[in-house]
């Protein structure tokens, strides 16, 4: 007789290889909060645990940019960034730069915002 396992949001996400909603927003947080050091070490460790692409990541991320509250003008900078990163990363880039892009992308957002509130 076959075991009964529960289908659950997350064993979906697990099986289908895509990040989880929890995942993106920790991503996300580090990138508007931690370093650059800190982010990448992070987001590489994660990506490694769960076995993610960075690619998804990036969709994903775009996809919350769009939720969350920013000056319009640092919201089209920044999904503009994210479109090229995805770009590059379908044609084979190197993944750990474009990790440092993602990073980057996300430094220069948080300079705006910062500058936006002044």
């Amino acid at each position: 007789m076959a075991s009964q396992q529960q289908i659950t949001e997350e064993t979906v996400y697990l099986c289908t290889g895509n990040p989880l909603p929890k995942d993106i927003e920790q991503i996300a947080h580090w990138l508007l909060n931690e370093s650059f050091t800190v982010s990448f070490r992070r987001i590489s460790e994660m990506k490694t645990r769960k076995g993610l692409a960075l690619v998804d990541i990036v969709r994903e991320v775009t996809m919350f940019v769009f939720k969350i509250k920013m000056p319009p003008d640092v919201r089209v900078q920044l999904i503009n960034d994210l479109a090229d990163i995805e770009y590059r990363l379908t044609f084979g880039c190197n993944d750990k730069l474009q990790l440092g892009s993602l990073i980057a992308t996300f430094t220069q957002a948080r300079a705006a915002l910062v500058a936006a509130a002044k």
